[in-house]
């Protein structure tokens, strides 16, 4: 093997934000040390020179994905330069702590005894994670579902708090001085009642070696809810005061134990409660005082919403903002100059406060005429400037730099994070060689990029600008590529809903081909599912004269065989597809995901459960299933791209060619024969390669896309490197176009540019839309 070696610059084609940011921090000493952590992406810093944040993770492999999901994060007192983070995958035991001690450009790795997951329900709360006042080798780690736990040394050996009662905490705190601990949990493994949770708020004065209670709410079953109860979502504090919001799960709540924060589906009942640290110290069985605006807090009554993001200032006495979650209108910020005595909210909506929208998918128009905040579970006052303030939500990061004014204006300030989740890329062969990426994507639905560096316009929407959510793929013609088609959810709110839409403007408009109902009764059972908000429409390919479009309609993340149907009329109409196996009888079970051929339109393949190969030669009226060879390993095609981590991709120009990355089993190519309904595998790469995502770009320059032979760009394990690669020659040579700080986590698909020579797309599940290029003298990194 010969394995060349190439310097390439990657930068992200910019949504920005799109995802949930889960929380900050903040150092209180040094005004340029900032973070956020994602859901997802990973953690970032902030460069207050360019304003604009920075990824932590870009080396971060598919090996192991742990530090892209940060649960919590914290900063020694007294160092600029020390960060802890704890992070991991949901299937695996045992976290790992990360250790940087140069703001994170590297860290070193601890194991943590207990399993973490930084996307699980729950994530909101925090702080998680904090380095002890008096001690900065000790912290304390308030862990999701397996109780409060502490280090002596820096994360190298753990130790559980066996006194404290909870296993399901929330966060863990010290008082300004150190000398008071507060720990809070979920109620479950102390839970009243099958329907009430237990108590959520504790306190020690010796290290978490006794606890006692900090009396809030008073907690009872609420109707309708399956497990009700406070939950102390947040804190912070000033020399006097203890400041905690709470929440309670909603009745629309689709989780139970963890079902306590916005993420949960909704939560209500939310109460901002004050204790005083003079109280705690001296009168443990005080009541906090019950400080919520906007109720009275003699009122048993409770809110349709929750309680979360709060912080108290310390230039300014008694400076304090707040933020309601799961508001059904909207959440909204509140402001206090008297430690909540008395507030005055300063955003709400588009009616209370100013929203200013650099991001063009964030404005109103593009959001059904509202304001599309929500998830508001964080918000930061700037420790060194207090005039600025920060929240999160479920799409990014906002700012105000004038808090204190009469109207409080907010902006985005997502500059430089990308943590979307886009699921799959196609570099379309533009007749006019335009750059023409058609971006799929996970929430925002998707975009389609014609300058790499801008911002689009908006993502895919209607033609009133609703925006349709979560595609799962596209499909386009390499005859009249401005034609394609698209399998959305319906959003949220309900103004779009899901099928498939289709564009022939080369996505500048699209619209929506109408659900084909009476074909059968599970098939209509399957539109009426994704006529309701947030569900997957299925799989669709488009032959080249874009006459021809096979469906096979999901559920869920499967793609059932009895679920394929077919039009002839660029949908206007549509029919079940027979699918019939070896032996000629009918299929009716089992899944099959379908391609079109790239250069003939007669032409439709299946994949299916187990290596299952399926030809159709009527453009997808009927498929009838082929032997497969039994040199090919066996691979459960039939889910959707994201559920079974397999990328195909046709040969454009040729009839019949495809290549395969199947991950551990590699790199393949197929061809199909139709005439003779024969199929053949040939293996690329070496038995230990594996091979994750596969593109197919221009073989060199100033080469013809469809007549001459193309590049192949894959990410994955070439020789016991992982990486990303490009072969002009079918895997008998290899390029390495990476170094290890150029990995940015989780690789859903990947597409090579058919005009330019060496540029290629890749569509991760951590950092974005990226592309890459050879480096020349004139660039710099992204």
């Amino acid at each position: 093997m010969i394995m060349q070696k190439e310097s390439y610059v990657y930068r992200n084609c910019p949504i920005p934000g799109g995802g949930y940011v889960t929380g900050f921090v903040f150092h209180e000493k040094y005004p340029a040390v900032k973070y956020i952590r994602t859901d997802i992406g990973g953690t970032y810093g902030y460069d207050p020179s360019a304003d604009r944040w920075y990824s932590l993770v870009d080396h971060v492999t598919m090996e192991d994905l742990s530090e892209t999901f940060p649960i919590a994060l914290a900063l020694d007192p007294d160092k600029a330069d020390y960060l802890y983070m704890a992070c991991g995958v949901r299937d695996r035991e045992r976290g790992i702590f990360a250790v940087s001690h140069d703001r994170g450009l590297s860290f070193r790795y601890h194991d943590m005894p207990m399993p973490i997951h930084g996307n699980l329900n729950g994530r909101g709360t925090g702080y998680r994670l904090i380095v002890d006042k008096k001690d900065t080798s000790i912290l304390y780690f308030a862990s999701q579902m397996n109780g409060l736990w502490v280090t002596k040394d820096r994360g190298e050996n753990w130790d559980k708090v066996t006194s404290f009662p909870e296993e399901y905490t929330t966060f863990v705190g010290q008082s300004p001085d150190g000398k008071i601990l507060i720990a809070a949990g979920a109620g479950v493994t102390t839970a009243l009642s099958d329907d009430l949770r237990g108590p959520s708020l504790y306190a020690s004065v010796d290290g978490g070696e006794t606890f006692w209670l900090l009396k809030g709410p008073k907690d009872a079953p609420i109707d309708g809810v399956d497990f009700a109860g406070h939950v102390a979502q947040r804190y912070s504090a000033d020399d006097k005061y203890l400041y905690v919001t709470y929440a309670s799960s909603g009745p629309s709540s689709y989780v139970r134990e963890l079902g306590y924060s916005c993420d949960g589906g909704m939560v209500i009942a939310g109460r901002i409660f004050r204790f005083s640290w003079e109280d705690i110290l001296t009168d443990p069985d005080k009541e906090g005082t019950d400080i919520t605006p906007e109720i009275d807090a003699t009122d048993d009554c409770f809110l349709e919403y929750g309680f979360s993001g709060i912080c108290a200032g310390h230039t300014r006495e008694g400076l304090l903002i707040a933020s309601t979650i799961c508001r059904g209108d909207g959440d909204a910020i509140y402001r206090s100059y008297d430690h909540g005595d008395t507030w005055e909210c300063i955003l709400h909506g588009l009616d209370v406060g100013r929203m200013e929208f650099k991001t063009s998918y964030m404005k109103p128009e593009y959001n059904g005429g509202g304001n599309l905040i929500h998830w508001l579970t964080d918000l930061k006052l700037d420790p060194h400037d207090e005039s600025k303030a920060w929240f999160n939500t479920g799409t990014g990061v906002f700012r105000t730099d004038d808090l204190h004014a009469e109207t409080v204006t907010f902006h985005d300030a997502c500059d430089g994070i990308e943590e979307t989740v886009h699921l799959n890329v196609y570099s379309l062969p533009m007749r006019d060689k335009s750059t023409a990426v058609l971006d799929i994507v996970g929430d925002l639905g998707g975009f389609m990029f014609r300058d790499l560096d801008t911002q689009c316009e908006n993502s895919f929407a209607d033609e009133k600008g609703n925006r349709y959510i979560t595609c799962i793929n596209a499909d386009y013609s390499d005859r009249f590529p401005e034609v394609a088609v698209v399998t959305p959810r319906g959003n949220w709110t309900g103004e779009t809903r899901g099928g498939l839409i289709l564009t022939k403007d080369g996505c500048r408009t699209f619209e929506r081909i109408p659900l084909p109902y009476g074909m059968s009764d599970t098939l209509d059972a399957a539109f009426r599912q994704i006529e309701r908000p947030n569900v997957n429409s299925g799989w669709v390919a488009l032959s080249p004269d874009t006459k021809h479009i096979v469906w096979t309609v999901a559920d869920g993340i499967r793609l059932p065989i009895d679920r394929v149907c077919v039009s002839h009329d660029m949908g206007l109409s549509f029919s079940i597809a027979e699918v019939k196996g070896l032996t000629g009888e009918p299929v009716m079970h089992g899944d099959m995901k379908v391609y079109a051929d790239r250069n003939d339109s007669r032409y439709f393949y299946g994949f299916g459960n187990d290596s299952a190969f399926y030809i159709s030669t009527d453009s997808g009226e009927n498929f009838t299933q082929i032997p497969t060879p039994d040199s090919f390993p066996s691979i459960d095609f039939g889910l959707i791209d994201c559920a079974n981590k397999t990328e195909i991709r046709g040969d454009s120009g040729y009839t019949g060619a495809f290549y395969a990355a199947l991950g551990r089993e590699g790199l393949w190519k197929i061809t199909f024969e139709p005439a003779q309904m024969k199929v053949h595998v040939y293996r690329l790469t070496e038995p230990d390669d594996k091979v994750y995502c596969v593109g197919l770009g221009a073989g060199f320059a100033g080469s013809d896309f469809f007549e001459d032979h193309k590049a192949l760009y894959i990410v994955g394990i070439i020789d016991g490197r992982y990486g990303f690669f490009r072969t002009v020659d079918e895997c008998a040579t290899y390029t390495c176009i990476s170094e290890d700080y150029q990995m940015f986590g989780e690789i859903n698909s990947i597409d090579g540019d058919p005009n330019e020579f060496g540029r290629f797309y890749i569509a991760s599940g951590t950092r974005g839309l990226i592309y890459g290029k050879p480096r020349d003298l004139t660039d710099d990194e992204a």
